[in-house]
């Protein structure tokens, strides 16, 4: 786990290149163990090779050909117009030998990578039947010589969670990629003259090449979706490399993507059983745990009391006896998100070292700035990310094992359960839009009567936010021609697709764009900003792909979500767990939003009110309405966090 940064000039633009050591030290928390900067130049692509104040002293000493003779000193050739940077998260092979940015001995193929693959010692014994030598025992150097077998094809070969650029000096082309699900970030902006990409946006912003402003289109359509739908953000330029894509910039401004995985639709199998399906889980689950447990580092669970996480603590413990799991425990004020006791029910179970932290209203909210800075888009709630991160920090872990998937894969929702309802108020759609209301749930039920489809039934039961909600609220022109509904559907090309069943599609939306939009995008960066490794078992792209086979009728089966995932969880959990009620990984906003937050809550509103954006109108009506009773908190809490976003992020 480290971070990456790049500049690359386009048709001879004349750049700060300097500027690529503000990016790294922006990255310092996601890789304080080394930092390394290369300057490529001239047509024979010359590497100049610099570390950082991070670079440790036997890194200066190794004798790699991408071993930096000595630290940066702000000078580099004129005719540079390529710059890498990495700072790196040690987490396999631990020596010098993994310093990046790293290259092949013929010094052709450079690397700078984020993240881990975890089949590569099995794809680095193929590679040495091709004659392919290694120098050291890390992913990174298995990347680059994959790479130059089989150039883009390699991609499909890894087991893992990666974003990544290599420069190829013979093509003078720049490969960029991310992985199946997106859990590593991949972020760029581009110009006629420049191509900028980053592990966050911090440290595109940190760059001083690219000057944030807000993207208003993006912003509407967070509102909706947690975050902007990707490739879009809420910064105006900026872009998300699609989750599955790679692209290739050239300095002559070329560029082209592909993508080389999708998750599977329409091969369902309906000849297997449910023992047989059960077996094939749990078997695959246990090798995506084991794969995530190796590291030359602690590694440790993230674990509340739910099905999901415990089902993979105790497997861990299985495999990794005494490992550490991590538990937050919460006030008599936040009872609803406590699930302590079937934590402690479970831990009991196996030999693992159980870390409990209660979280506390003043713990959270003196964190509050850094939390913005975290979550770099507006978010619609505050999650505990930071506080069990940190917790992990403090107790010497580096690798985390995090338990997201299997509601979205497993219909852990509920979504399923409205469907019934919803194709009858589909039919009778012509008297309901008559009924009187414009809030709350008879506004709800309105727009659920107009969905046409599976994607706008979906969306209108994931929004945050109705659509005549958003277009009431914002005072610019543009925003009643933006539709969330129609831009969600082109994003994913979703009509192009053939779901057997609308099961299918709620699991596949949900993977495209709560997993690999949203969730992904948080923990990693409220882990690195501990520089803490986070791993997802469940996002296996083995795994995600054996519940794309699973029949619906075994993910919800007689109203009871995560029905083949239970089958598997009580071999290996205490009772407890499967029968509490769903709660959620959260903390008590709306209730704090009524004591210590509301002063708060009237300074952000009062301030984006002056700001023209939105309607001062329509902005005090919901703070009226939610401080009465009638409102959500997270509708008003996402508008205090655009507030909070504009002065934390924005240049003006």
């Amino acid at each position: 786990m480290c971070g990456i940064a790049g500049l690359l000039a386009i048709n001879g633009a004349t750049l700060p290149f300097q500027n690529i050591q503000s990016m790294t030290e922006a990255m310092r928390r996601r890789g304080p163990d080394d930092e390394g900067l290369a300057f490529f130049s001239g047509p024979e692509s010359q590497a100049q090779l610099y570390g950082g104040q991070d670079t440790p002293a036997p890194v200066y000493q190794a004798p790699h050909r991408y071993s930096p003779p000595g630290e940066f000193s702000g000078f580099y050739p004129p005719d540079t117009f390529l710059a890498l940077g990495h700072r790196r998260l040690a987490i396999l092979d631990l020596s010098p030998a993994g310093h990046q940015p790293m290259c092949t001995e013929d010094g052709r193929y450079w690397i700078v990578y984020n993240g881990e693959i975890y089949n590569f010692r099995e794809i680095r014994a193929r590679l040495q039947t091709l004659g392919e030598r290694f120098e050291s025992n890390c992913d990174t150097e298995v990347i680059l010589k994959a790479y130059r077998q089989w150039g883009a094809d390699c991609l499909p070969e890894f087991n893992g969670m990666w974003a990544l650029a290599i420069w190829d000096a013979g093509e003078r082309v720049l490969f960029c990629a991310r992985d199946r699900i997106g859990i590593k970030p991949f972020y760029y902006y581009q110009t006629e003259n420049f191509f900028l990409f980053a592990s966050d946006i911090k440290t595109l912003i940190a760059s001083r090449i690219y000057h944030p402003e807000p993207d208003w289109e993006g912003v509407y359509h967070s509102m909706s979706f947690y975050c902007a739908p990707r490739p879009l953000t809420c910064f105006q330029g900026v872009k998300a490399l699609e989750q599955a894509h790679w692209m290739t910039v050239a300095p002559d401004g070329r560029v082209s993507r592909q993508r080389f995985w999708a998750i599977p639709v329409g091969e369902i199998d309906y000849r297997k059983s449910e023992p047989q399906w059960v077996e094939e889980l749990e078997q695959t689950l246990r090798r995506a745990v084991k794969r995530r447990l190796v590291a030359d580092v602690p590694v440790g669970t993230f674990m509340s009391g739910g099905i999901d996480s415990t089902t993979m603590s105790a497997i861990s413990a299985q495999e990794h006896p005494g490992i550490k799991a991590f538990t937050l425990a919460y006030e008599d004020e936040a009872r609803e998100y406590d699930e302590l006791p079937q934590a402690q029910a479970t831990a009991r179970l196996y030999p693992m070292q159980h870390i409990i932290k209660k979280v506390l209203p003043e713990t959270a909210l003196s964190h509050l700035a850094e939390m913005v800075r975290c979550y770099e888009e507006p978010f619609h709630s505050l999650a505990p990310n930071y506080i069990i991160s940190q917790l992990v920090a403090e107790n010497g872990v580096t690798v985390i094992l995090n338990g997201l998937g299997p509601d979205e894969m497993f219909c852990g929702y509920g979504r399923e359960l409205g469907l019934p309802q919803w194709r009858k108020y589909r039919s009778w759609h012509p008297l309901i839009s008559l009924l009187p209301g414009r809030y709350g749930k008879l506004a709800r039920l309105k727009e659920e009567a107009a969905a046409q489809d599976i994607m706008d039934y979906y969306v209108v039961n994931f929004t945050i936010f109705p659509e005549r909600g958003k277009q009431r609220l914002f005072s610019l022109p543009q925003a009643q021609q933006w539709n969330s509904y129609a831009r969600f559907k082109d994003l994913y090309h979703l009509q192009a697709l053939a779901f057997p069943d609308d099961i299918e599609a709620l699991g596949y939306m949900d993977l495209v764009n709560y997993i690999g939009n949203h969730h992904v995008y948080r923990v990693d960066q409220f882990t690195m900003h501990f520089s803490l490794e986070g791993r997802f078992p469940y996002l296996d792209h083995e795994l995600v792909e054996l519940a794309a086979r699973i029949p619906s009728c075994f993910k919800s089966h007689n109203g009871v979500g995560k029905y083949i995932l239970r089958q598997v969880a009580q071999k290996h959990i205490h009772p407890s767990c499967l029968t509490m009620k769903k709660k959620g990984f959260g903390l008590p906003v709306g209730q704090w939003m009524h004591s210590s937050l509301r002063l708060l809550v009237e300074e952000k509103i009062s301030a984006l009110k002056a700001r023209e954006i939105f309607n001062p109108q329509a902005l005090d009506q919901l703070n009226r309405r939610f401080y009465q009773g009638n409102a959500d908190h997270n509708q008003l809490w996402l508008l205090v966090s655009i507030e909070l976003w504009l002065e934390a992020f924005m240049s003006r």
